[in-house]
């Protein structure tokens, strides 16, 4: 991912200070989820940003206590302790930590416990190449308020300070500039690059595993996990470089039913769907442990109508009932996915790394594959062929002519036909599938949809 601290910019800060607006005013768009309610990012969200020819990534961190109450639930306090360990220990890496403060609340003891704590195990000894940090004192409404938020936070004894109100926007401008100044220039926008690469949605119920398994790919401790599930409440872009590719994997919130509202809610729709609608290839992830449940259907069938190539990864193989043979295993997996039975699925464990790299292999050769272009008269040549072959002679004397479909995501063809239909049944489009990847040297796990009208001569 991020190999260097050159060009990383991190924003720190105790809960609730303003550090994902800040990071969504950087970006000049909303990019992380902001609430009223205390501690809401809880993974490191990275975007690639630019600013007057000066590209840089910024993340916003979770916000965090130094220290737990001791009314805190003991499962909370876990949950805090890892959100501190995680964002102190990629904040090592920055090139400008953004330390955010609150000027309507004022200078408060735990401002400078984060900050000595900043500078005692993050910042190296003069000389060192370690990050710069900023001061940015938030929820300055007014110009007449400056000398005062400066005032207020002058015993920090940080030389980089800038009053902002990033609500409205005031000193935005000012902030990006002394960023860049920081940063080294690039030939080509991070951005650019980034979005021009193969983009692969994780989607699945809560707990399936999506956010450790960016982790094991990346190895880096970027998303937050726990047992419990919903952990992940944010869409995050996560950019790897594969084997000189670069791929933006996009990992959604795990969704789930709420209440007796089922997996098509509003609520899916909105911080789902979209993201889905972005990406080139999607994975969707089953927990093999819990078995292929209704909303793991009810999501497959959504993303089907999208008509997006998409592949199943069936999480968690370690933890596998190992009294259960593989091949049987195979056999209910089938059963359970006889409407899906042309989609491949691989068996995964971000614990043990088994076929990790081997599902990012088959997203690029899914979204290669797609991409496969073939001629009008090359399809109505097939066609012939096929009506002279013994093995599929049967079907294709129905079939007058073809050709592939414009514009779709996954490779489409349409077959006009001189009779009323019938011998269109589910294993005839199987049929078809299969001799169209045979003929045209498509590989298997690539899906093929098929199309028929009836022939008017």
């Amino acid at each position: 991912m991020i190999k260097n601290n050159d060009s990383l910019v991190i924003l720190v800060g105790r809960p609730n200070v303003g550090k994902s607006t800040i990071f969504n005013k950087i970006l000049g768009g909303s990019h992380a989820l902001t609430s009223k309610i205390s501690g809401t990012t809880l993974d490191l969200n990275i975007k690639p940003a630019s600013y007057n020819g000066v590209n840089f990534f910024v993340s916003d961190s979770g916000g965090f206590n130094l220290h737990s109450s001791n009314e805190t639930p003991f499962e909370l306090r876990s949950l805090e302790k890892k959100v501190r360990e995680r964002v102190f220990n990629y904040a090592k890496k920055a090139k400008v930590i953004l330390f955010v403060v609150d000027f309507k609340n004022g200078m408060i003891p735990e401002d400078k416990e984060i900050y000595l704590h900043l500078i005692k195990n993050i910042t190296p000894p003069p000389g060192g190449n370690g990050g710069t940090i900023i001061l940015v004192i938030n929820k300055v409404d007014s110009l007449k308020n400056i000398e005062n938020a400066y005032a207020e936070f002058s015993s920090l004894g940080i030389k980089k300070a800038i009053a902002i109100s990033a609500e409205n926007g005031f000193g935005i401008d000012d902030l990006l500039e002394q960023i860049a100044k920081e940063i080294k220039c690039s030939n080509k926008s991070p951005r650019d690059f980034y979005e021009s690469g193969l983009k692969i949605a994780i989607v699945g119920r809560p707990n399936s595993g999506k956010s450790t398994f960016i982790n094991s790919i990346m190895r880096e401790d970027l998303l937050f996990t726990d047992e419990k599930p919903g952990t992940t409440r944010d869409s995050i872009d996560t950019y790897l470089k594969y084997k000189n590719r670069i791929i933006t994997i996009i990992d959604t919130s795990g969704i789930r039913k709420k209440s007796k509202l089922d997996i098509y809610s509003e609520g899916f729709q909105k911080q789902s769907l979209n993201q889905i609608k972005r990406a080139d290839v999607i994975i969707v992830f089953i927990d093999i442990t819990a078995g292929i449940t209704h909303d793991d259907l009810s999501l497959l069938k959504m993303i089907n109508l999208e008509k997006k190539p998409f592949i199943i990864a069936f999480t968690k193989w370690d933890l596998r009932n190992k009294n259960i043979q593989v091949s049987e295993l195979k056999k209910d997996i089938e059963a359970g996915l006889k409407e899906f039975s042309e989609t491949p699925f691989i068996f995964i464990s971000s614990k043990t790394n088994k076929n990790l790299n081997r599902l990012i292999d088959l997203s690029v050769e899914i979204n290669d594959a797609k991409k496969v272009k073939i001629k009008t008269k090359d399809v109505n040549k097939f066609i012939i062929d096929s009506k002279n072959s013994e093995k599929r002679g049967r079907l294709f004397k129905y079939i007058a002519y073809g050709s592939q479909k414009a514009g779709e995501n996954i490779p489409t063809f349409i077959f006009f036909t001189n009779n009323k239909g019938k011998i269109f049944g589910m294993e005839d489009i199987k049929h078809l599938r299969s001799s169209i990847r045979d003929y045209f040297e498509i590989k298997t796990n690539v899906e093929v949809l098929i199309e028929y009208k009836k022939y008017s001569a």
